[in-house]
């Protein structure tokens, strides 16, 4: 118990550190305007999201509105609140993927389907065929970002 407290506890740091530190990258940052229709795409996606995992646990998207006493409207909302951060953020990391090539390596890919595959308690062969070639092309830019994530953290100080 007291590694599983202690490893939590790294990783709540680096979470934090990480935060923090493209938070300052984005104040430094020169964004212009952001476009409203980023901002409710990345609303629809985060709520396509979080509705997603309430599927997987057996939850319909009916069925969450209906325990929590909330609407759709209400979790727009709701995920309207940090859109406007996420875009930026992702607009500043997408820059730093440019600027310093970050690719995601084939190895990089293949764990990152070991780990889905995994958390929905598949084989890897499996997730990949249900994978659209947009998904994979998505997954890997996910990695590329995570990556320039990890960019920005240790250049930090």
């Amino acid at each position: 118990i007291k590694d599983r407290l202690k490893d939590q506890k790294v990783a709540e740091a680096k979470a934090a550190i990480q935060e923090e530190a493209l938070d300052i990258a984005v104040e430094n940052a020169t964004i212009g305007e952001i476009p409203a229709v980023m901002i409710e795409d990345d609303v629809h996606r985060q709520m396509d999201n979080f509705l997603a995992g309430m599927q997987n646990q057996g939850i319909s998207a009916d069925m969450y509105y209906q325990l929590t006493g909330t609407s759709a409207d209400d979790l727009h909302k709701q995920f309207e609140e940090g859109a406007e951060k996420r875009v930026k953020t992702n607009l500043v990391l997408e820059a730093i993927v440019k600027a310093e090539k970050i690719e995601a390596t084939d190895e990089e890919f293949e764990k990152e389907l070991e780990d889905m595959a995994t958390r929905y308690q598949m084989e890897k062969e499996k997730v990949a065929d249900l994978l659209s070639d947009d998904d994979k092309k998505n997954l890997r830019n996910d990695i590329c970002l995570k990556k320039a994530a990890k960019f920005v953290t240790s250049k930090a100080k």
